[in-house]
């Protein structure tokens, strides 16, 4: 199984962002703006996610909220009537925060060596930016890694 692991982490941000930086965040992340918001924004490290070239993921607990996080930001009109924007920075409520939390619980079937950090941790965080936009970040390049015993190509 070859792929690619990288730190996982959910950012607030409380600044306004138009929707053209938004739509780019999420489509190819090559926005200056969020991508200098993101490196100064309150930020929650969910753990390490795992892409394969595999279908589908393997289960954990941060890939669960890398999913919930994009179908909100890719796909608002799905959850929201009213969806303004195509493409939106999910807004903390009580019903973001119930499903995160849903998604970060852990699950019989995650992978028992992708890490995850405390469940607490990410409800105080929650509760603290209550009222922000959140989102996914990488704050690191991803690296690429191989169980099958050969080293990845470069």
């Amino acid at each position: 199984m070859d792929g690619w692991i990288e730190d996982l982490w959910l950012i607030a941000i409380v600044e306004d962002v138009p929707d053209d930086e938004v739509r780019r965040w999420w489509n190819s992340k090559e926005t200056e703006l969020l991508d200098g918001l993101a490196e100064s924004a309150p930020g929650f490290r969910l753990g390490t996610i795992l892409t394969t070239v595999d279908e589908p993921q393997l289960g954990s607990p941060a890939r669960r909220v890398f999913d919930l996080m994009f179908l909100r930001g890719t796909c608002p009109e799905d959850l929201h009537q009213d969806a303004s924007a195509p493409y939106v920075l999910p807004l903390l409520d009580a019903d973001l925060r119930s499903a995160l939390l849903a998604a970060f619980c852990p699950q019989a079937n995650d992978h028992p060596l992708i890490a995850a950090t405390s469940i607490g941790g990410l409800a105080e965080f929650l509760d603290r930016h209550r009222g922000a936009r959140l989102t996914t970040h990488s704050p690191t390049e991803a690296v690429r890694v191989s169980a099958s015993g050969e080293s990845p190509p470069r």
